[in-house]
């Protein structure tokens, strides 16, 4: 989400950001590590794709790095690293994405991506307008409104999985959704009335409180948004992996 938010932020909120962001993707690293050697290793089946993620990560980490510094000492071109940082994180996305069914997947993580992103940032940003007292409301707004839009994006996939045409390995998963008292049927529904309904249930007020410039109010609201939309995610990928669901 950096690069929609202006400069005028300032230099701090995108060295909070990116070094969170940092701390994130070596855990993301070591994990991706530790399921590779659990695997086998080299030549073990369903590793092949596992040294391509772990470079690409590796060198997303390393260009966030980069970016990091670039913005503390105010170095030129710092934007061209940021989207090469970009650039190298959506390749890793694409080298984790299951082969057999890499287009639902796909759309899966760049929504998670997208409606992620959009909630943590603008929960982040409101709390600037404290530290940058000149920021324009047009930044929460950008922000807003991409959070509608992975919301929206996010409710179209889920949608489709539970009730259109999905890849064949997904027919019996998807009848978990059916039983309401089943073990992972009872996921299913937590997941869309956690990750779906509660935020778009809140989007109203969140934009309403942005337009009267009430960043505070926005702020608060923001927080339960992030609560829920992580407690969403959380049940998506636990579906994934356990029923192999792509919620």
């Amino acid at each position: 989400m950096l690069p929609f938010v202006p400069e005028r932020a300032g230099a701090r909120f995108f060295k909070f950001c990116s070094a969170a962001a940092a701390f994130l993707l070596t855990a993301g690293l070591w994990l991706a590590f530790r399921r590779y050697r659990l695997a086998g290793g080299p030549g073990a089946p369903g590793a092949h794709d596992y040294p391509t993620l772990l470079a690409l990560t590796a060198g997303t980490l390393a260009l966030v790095v980069v970016y990091n510094r670039a913005e503390h000492f105010a170095w030129r071109g710092r934007r061209s690293v940021l989207a090469a940082a970009l650039a190298c994180g959506l390749g890793a996305l694409v080298a984790a994405a299951t082969p057999g069914s890499r287009p639902l997947l796909l759309a899966t993580e760049l929504s998670s991506v997208l409606l992620l992103g959009a909630a943590a940032s603008a929960m982040i940003l409101g709390h600037w307008y404290l530290v940058v007292l000149d920021l324009p409301i047009t930044a929460l707004r950008r922000l807003t409104v991409l959070l509608v839009v992975g919301l929206v994006l996010r409710a179209l996939i889920v949608g489709v999985v539970l009730a259109g045409p999905v890849h064949a390995a997904y027919q019996d998963a998807r009848a978990l959704a059916a039983g309401l008292w089943s073990p992972d049927g009872v996921f299913v529904w937590m997941r869309v009335l956690f990750g779906i309904a509660g935020p778009l249930s809140l989007v109203w007020f969140i934009w309403k409180t942005v337009e009267i410039r009430s960043t505070q109010s926005a702020t608060g609201i923001l927080y339960v948004q992030l609560f829920l939309v992580l407690s969403g995610e959380l049940l998506a990928h636990y579906l994934r992996i356990a029923a192999g669901f792509p919620l």
